[in-house]
């Protein structure tokens, strides 16, 4: 819809309900938040103060509530007001099919004919799926990256958000706590599993049956069901839709229309939000207002909660057998199983060692090594071999890549969270050098 038509209908939909339509700052306000602007952005636009506009946003989300007969806020506006119009017209129509085309206005417009009833009371039954989603842990101190989350979503109203991290960081536990704070915000709610990679043809059929089932005509497009009803869409292990041996973000060869329609989504108008979870960052080019990316690194001291009620000594040593592991909930679980096993858990015992130990960590880092491309294999099998963190813009005369190819290969292993950077130098962990070092 176009914002004037949305700012018109509205107004008309209050001055029925009140006997005053919205004032300027009101219209201001709506209009900002419908193209996705934060109160701070509204209130210098409009020469507020944001606590100010907050404070009026606030009321004209209770105006609205009254007037459209269920809870509005800024996360739902849209779609309550989208759901009003859609259901407006097909009252319309249902009455008198030509009553609406034939009203010169390109907004439609309350007419006499309306029932006292408010036809824009639309209650949408919730449904929410979450069948698919794996059973997760227990998710560790996690609560700035849980806000982050939270107001890229709901206050944000960012159309596509990734969370990519390496296997056994987090990744779930954080969606499913994530799901369980916001899921009153939401009208759908879909989790799948991309392990069975499907088509972009069938995901897509898949989600339009689940957001708008029964439908007795013509089935909605994907967009306009996004639109109807505010949909979160959970694609757990997105990174099977990409290729091994290739860069990182490379789509297999019949799933390449996924970035067309990643930047579909990302442009259009709709207050539903895609949650990707992987562990490669994918390529979308939509620009930063519109896709937001969220780098789960390693939980640090924190996670001693782990290696808490394990059968462990030493725990003055708990703090360096984290940073061995790089705070990874997945990798500290399984080697405090071998700790156990094998030192009793004493963990000076097991630092004293010569190499670090891998253990069952090996076929999990084995999966991730057969991803890379030959490329990335050159480069991470140099960055093992040097005993400080690397700077990528002074090689020594002997290196056998161009700047080029070395820089694609460095930045493909960032979106595989397998390098790090700090002060411009770059680095692998300990966990992933020894592993590498072994081959």
């Amino acid at each position: 819809m176009d914002i004037q038509e949305v700012l018109n209908w509205t107004d008309e939909q209050v001055r029925a309900k009140t006997g005053k339509g919205l004032d300027s700052l009101q219209k201001a306000i709506l209009e900002g938040v419908w193209q996705r602007q934060g109160y701070r952005d509204i209130a210098d636009d409009c020469h507020w103060t944001t606590d100010h506009v907050r404070k009026m946003a606030s009321e004209l989300w209770k105006l609205l509530s009254d007037v459209f007969g269920e809870d509005v806020r800024k996360a739902n506006v849209k779609a309550v007001i989208e759901n009003g119009v859609f259901s407006y017209i097909s009252n319309v129509q249902i009455g008198d099919k030509n009553s609406f085309c034939n009203e010169n206005s390109s907004h439609p417009k309350a007419g006499k004919k309306r029932s006292t009833a408010n036809p824009n009371k639309v209650k949408t039954e919730k449904r929410h799926d979450l069948t698919e989603a794996p059973k997760s842990d227990r998710l560790y101190n996690r609560t700035e990256e849980l806000n982050l989350l939270k107001q890229w979503i709901l206050e944000d109203n960012i159309p596509i958000v990734t969370v990519i991290g390496l296997s056994g960081i987090g990744k779930t536990a954080l969606a499913v706590e994530l799901i369980a704070q916001i899921k009153d915000n939401f009208d759908r709610i879909l989790w799948r599993n991309c392990t069975d990679t499907p088509t972009l043809k069938s995901l897509k059929t898949h989600l339009i049956q689940f957001l708008s089932p029964n439908r007795p005509t013509k089935p909605p497009s994907l967009t306009d069901c996004l639109r109807l009803h505010r949909s979160l869409i959970v694609l757990d292990d997105f990174q099977e839709l990409f290729s091994t041996g290739e860069l990182a973000g490379t789509y297999l060869p019949e799933h390449e229309n996924y970035g067309k329609f990643f930047q579909q989504i990302s442009t259009l108008s709709h207050q539903s939000c895609l949650l990707l979870l992987s562990q490669e960052q994918p390529k979308i080019t939509s620009g930063n207002n519109h896709c937001q990316t969220l780098k789960l690194d390693g939980l640090g001291k924190s996670a001693a909660a782990i290696l808490e009620g394990r059968n462990l000594t030493d725990k003055d040593k708990w703090l360096d057998l984290i940073n061995l592991y790089s705070g990874n909930p997945l990798w500290l679980n399984i080697i405090a199983d071998a700790v156990e096993d094998l030192c009793d858990g004493n963990i000076a015992q097991f630092l004293s060692c010569k190499n670090l130990y891998l253990g069952d960590l090996e076929p999990i880092l084995e999966r991730i090594f057969q991803r890379l491309s030959e490329l990335e294999k050159q480069v991470i099998f140099w960055i093992a071999s040097q005993e400080t963190a690397v700077d990528i813009c002074n090689t020594p005369p002997d290196f056998r890549l161009s700047h080029s190819d070395l820089w694609k290969a460095i930045q493909s292993l960032k979106r595989r969270c397998l390098v790090t950077k700090k002060d411009n130098l770059f680095a692998i962990s300990t966990v992933l050098k020894q592993y590498i070092i072994m081959k």
